[in-house]
């Protein structure tokens, strides 16, 4: 392809010591059947053999692009790739994932045909012991899929962990809304803001009902393992409270604050729970007083929380290092464990908050 010739769709692949496991996301990259593709491979000055990797797909497909840059981190790279980037539309996949085969191009087919500004598809949570084991996420909605959707309105998307990898957007609406990832240096998290802003802007989006990444669990080296980005998320949802304030229109934007109170709330919780146990306690620590220190400031619109997010709440600033404890003992997937953890929070009253809110949610 050449680089002057407009195509249907970029896919943006931001590379940094992922030689491991980046075999495999270039793998499933050239079985998609998208002739109107663009694949930037953005090499972040990897110091492993990430770029030899990159050099050799780009050589077996003419579809592939390779950008060789000095480390500036995950944001910058996103960026540099939504820049240069051709396609009508724009997706995003980290190296160490890998796509379904034929969910990219669904979510492609549907993106055409509807001239949506964002087209997102679910995910499972993958690791690849004993041969591979997915689990379904779940961020859709029955009810939302083949139809267009206002996420300023319907504002359930907002509550789902942040994934941006398993959507396309329009190019020209990340242009004309400004929308980029955070560059802090080293910082962790950036998919968090982006992913805010482009719900909080976008007029029409579409749900399709299928996997569209292996987004992978066991990867040691992922920042979400790392001690020194504990704190990243807190900064993001620090920019997002900032956007609103200055950058957001006013139509939607109280219902968008009380979507980023839950919003932070709930991926505060997420990376408690993927946190090693010294870095886990000071975040759980430095996570009551940021709560102590709003509810001092009035700043919370807790009359619009449900009552097991208050039934949370209140355990943590109560004790944290005991919330961080139960949290750890009754840690799982299943719907008993996460009864017993609810019964240990706060007894039959706890019980029926988080079944009211799972009832919600479904």
């Amino acid at each position: 392809m050449t680089t002057d010739r407009p195509c249907d769709l970029t896919i943006i692949v931001p590379c940094y010591n992922t030689e491991r496991y980046l075999g495999e996301a270039l793998a499933s990259l050239e079985r998609l059947k998208v002739s109107a593709l663009e694949v930037l491979l953005i090499n972040d000055g990897s110091t492993d053999g990430s770029m030899a990797l990159m050099a050799d797909a780009a050589r077996r497909d003419g579809r592939f692009r390779v950008i060789d840059k000095a480390n500036e981190g995950y944001g910058a790279t996103v960026n540099r790739g939504i820049d240069e980037a051709r396609g009508r539309y724009v997706g995003i996949l980290e190296p160490d994932d890998f796509f379904y085969e034929g969910a990219v191009e669904r979510l492609l087919d549907t993106a055409l045909a509807t001239g949506a500004d964002v087209v997102k598809g679910d995910f499972t949570f993958y690791w690849s012991k004993d041969g591979g084991r997915d689990v379904p996420a779940g961020v859709i909605s029955s009810d939302m899929v083949d139809r267009p959707v206002d996420t300023r309105v319907d504002t359930r998307i907002f509550r789902a962990k942040a994934s941006i990898w398993s959507a396309l957007y329009r190019r020209a609406f990340l242009n004309e809304c400004g929308i980029r990832c955070q560059t802090t240096p080293g910082a962790s998290f950036q998919d968090t803001s982006f992913s805010f802003k482009v719900y909080a802007s976008a007029s029409q989006v579409r749900f399709v009902d299928v996997p569209v990444v292996h987004y992978r669990q066991d990867n040691e080296a992922s920042s979400v393992n790392s001690k020194d980005k504990a704190n990243a998320v807190v900064h993001e949802f620090d920019v997002i409270d900032a956007w609103l304030e200055g950058s957001a229109g006013t139509e939607h934007r109280e219902a968008l604050r009380l979507e980023a109170q839950i919003a932070r709330f709930n991926a505060c919780l997420w990376n408690l729970d993927r946190l090693g146990d010294e870095t886990a306690t000071g975040f759980v620590e430095d996570m009551a007083a940021w709560y102590a220190d709003a509810e001092r400031r009035q700043a919370l619109d807790l009359a619009s929380w449900d009552g097991w997010r208050i039934t949370n709440l209140r355990a943590l600033e109560r004790d944290p290092k005991r919330y961080l404890g139960l949290r750890r003992r009754f840690r799982g997937d299943t719907a008993i464990s996460k009864a017993l953890f609810a019964l240990a929070l706060g007894g039959p009253a706890a019980l029926a908050a988080a079944l009211s809110e799972r009832a919600g949610r479904s």
